[in-house]
């Protein structure tokens, strides 16, 4: 067996990204992050995302807050999950340019569709991924 040093090498150079999982819990990757990340459209969003999105961020769970499509959102977040096309519409009218172009914004599908379409659930994971990313860059 390759020794791990080399084998991430050999992954690197043949242009695979290795993900690594991340632990709730874990001191380093929850200190990362004191950025409020918001998410509009609460109210039908499934409880398993609910439960796995702050994971998936690598963000502590206290700071994903959750917003209903008419509700108001603070426009000082680092990050915006938007889920579905009428919290998307909501979000972009309280949401001036400014802040749209310098805020990490994700749409995803409708919440029913993340709950039964796999594709839908692939779109997502590749939708925070990036947002992870961005998060991560600017701690």
């Amino acid at each position: 067996m390759l020794a791990e040093a080399t084998r991430l090498s050999v992954l690197q150079a043949m242009g695979i990204e290795v993900y690594h999982l991340r632990a709730v819990a874990a001191p380093v990757h929850m200190r990362a992050h004191d950025a409020k990340i918001v998410v509009v459209g609460a109210a039908a969003v499934p409880g398993r995302l609910r439960m796995q999105l702050p994971g998936a961020l690598g963000v502590a769970a206290e700071r994903v807050h959750w917003y209903e499509v008419d509700a108001s959102v603070p426009d000082d977040a680092a990050g915006y999950v938007v889920i579905g096309t009428e919290a998307a519409r909501a979000l972009g009218v309280q949401l001036s340019t400014m802040q749209q172009n310098t805020a990490i914004i994700a749409a995803t599908a409708e919440p029913a569709a993340l709950l039964h379409d796999g594709a839908a659930k692939r779109a997502l994971w590749q939708v925070l991924k990036p947002v992870a990313r961005r998060l991560h860059e600017r701690s």
